[in-house]
């Protein structure tokens, strides 16, 4: 399991590298973003073996962001894909992978290809350019914005622009107030926090190694910028200005490029609009080079998507949900420590009340695992007699899942236990189309690890506790 903890100012000033490196070109994978944004989404964050993982609670659902690796061998996303697939199963979470690049959708969609919801709403997505066509304002596409910026110099001939320092910051907290105060008319909730989180740039641009500018007529600020640097990108995070002043938001955005240019910056990403049509307008206006795209996958495991649970049947067997009057007979199986030994799950963990509980609990609480997906429990009947359990659990987004068997002590010896994971094994890579089931028994379960032999089951590895199989479509 991952831990996570809150993405707080200290934290982001100790990840800046993964920021800094990330290749996407994407608004959302920058410090900037995150500090404006964290308090909103009640981001969290996880470092392991050189992987951030950033969780994300808005909207009813928790979202994990895309793993950002220092490394550039993208294997090591893969694996960090799949710690972080270990986790969601762990804690009972769905897997909701946001913010995710167009350079990874092949391999997710080939990764969770089986059941996906794929999404890409178009107002989310940034607005890339080239940093130089900000700079120059060159050509015909870009007569517009030469026409503002010439019309802005010659009405206000004494303005003039340079980047951000520290010692501007109190400056620009008056400007902000006075830009809110004079023409702040959205007020939506999401234009309030953006708010909210360019006074968090502010108080934290030098700590998080911020850029920005400004731009002045005489000594009043009319105009104001902040972003960061990520790779080859400088993303904008925030630009506002006084639109009485007419042509000064085309004039700060080409003094700010040309600012940058020679920083090793080849793009400007201006982020969204937000699903604002003024705005979307606007920024299409400047020519964006490409607007990028920002998927979410929504990966279903197979036990996801079943309305009822299966029915499996063998020249002797039947595998089905456990009768309501076979209750005591499941609970004298599910209650036996000895037997508990082996299945590796002691139900006293569990039983948080005095005494010990109905046989009925033991029922319950099978019936629940699978009311909340986590997991499938099967009577194994044999002539019509219960006989014992059968499990399906650890459902994994690609496509495996681990298999059990546990039987009354008068229904061993008759290899009903091999029979039935046969079928279960068969079932699930068949019918359900599954890569691989695996399973695993005590070392000292020689009886187990016989029983899975027999059953097709290959050994792939072991450690100090457990053996552990598989089983493909192919043995």
């Amino acid at each position: 399991m991952i831990t996570f903890l809150p993405l707080t100012v200290e934290a982001l000033s100790r990840l800046f590298p993964y920021f800094v490196k990330q290749r996407f070109r994407l608004s959302d994978y920058t410090v900037g973003f995150q500090l404006m944004w964290s308090l909103y989404a009640s981001t969290q964050y996880a470092e392991e073996e050189q992987c951030l993982f950033l969780r994300t609670t808005f909207g009813g659902k928790v979202r994990y962001h895309y793993p950002i690796v220092l490394s550039e061998d993208e294997s090591k996303e893969e694996m960090a894909l799949a710690n972080l697939e270990r986790h969601c199963v762990e804690v009972g979470e769905a897997l909701i992978l946001a913010s995710v690049p167009v350079e990874r959708l092949a391999m997710l969609t080939h990764r969770y290809g089986r059941n996906l919801t794929l999404t890409n709403p178009r107002t989310w997505r940034d607005y890339l350019y080239n940093l130089s066509d900000f700079a120059d304002y060159a050509g015909k596409r870009f007569s517009g914005q030469r026409n503002h910026v010439s019309k802005f110099r010659r009405n206000y001939p004494d303005a003039k622009f340079r980047l951000l320092t520290v010692k501007d910051l109190p400056a620009v907290r008056d400007f902000l107030k006075e830009y809110a105060a004079r023409q702040y008319a959205k007020n939506s909730f999401l234009a309030n926090e953006e708010l909210n989180g360019s006074y968090r740039l502010l108080e934290y641009f030098e700590k998080l190694k911020m850029v920005g500018g400004i731009l002045l007529d005489a000594e009043k600020i009319i105009a104001v910028t902040i972003g960061d640097i990520a790779g080859d990108t400088l993303v904008i995070h925030v630009e506002k200005a006084l639109v009485s002043y007419e042509g000064v938001y085309p004039t700060i955005a080409h003094a700010f490029a040309q600012a940058m240019r020679g920083e090793g910056i080849l793009y400007i990403n201006r982020e969204d609009d937000a699903g604002d049509c003024g705005l979307r307008k606007s920024k299409l206006q400047y020519n964006p080079i490409r607007i990028l795209d920002k998927y979410t996958f929504e990966p279903k495991r197979i036990i996801e998507e079943l309305e009822d649970l299966p029915s499996l049947h063998t020249e002797r067997l039947e595998l089905r949900g456990v009768r309501d009057e076979d209750v005591h007979h499941f609970g004298r199986l599910a209650r036996c420590l000895e037997r508990n030994r082996y299945w590796g799950w002691d139900w006293r963990t569990a039983w948080k009340k005095e005494g010990d509980p109905r046989d009925s609990w033991f029922l319950e609480l099978a019936r629940k695992d699978f009311e909340a997906r986590r997991e499938i429990s099967l009577g194994l009947y044999a002539s019509g007699k219960f006989c014992g359990e059968c499990v399906f659990h650890n459902f994994t987004y690609d496509h495996m899942v681990e298999l059990g068997v546990r039987l009354l002590p008068e229904a061993e010896g008759n290899g009903y236990a091999t029979e039935a994971m046969r079928a279960m094994a068969d079932y699930a890579l068949c019918f359900w189309g599954l890569e691989k089931v695996l399973a695993k028994c005590f070392r000292d379960n020689l009886s187990s690890k016989k029983m899975l032999q027999a059953a097709g089951f290959r050994q792939t590895s072991e450690d100090e506790q457990f053996y552990y199989f598989a089983r493909t479509a192919k043995n």
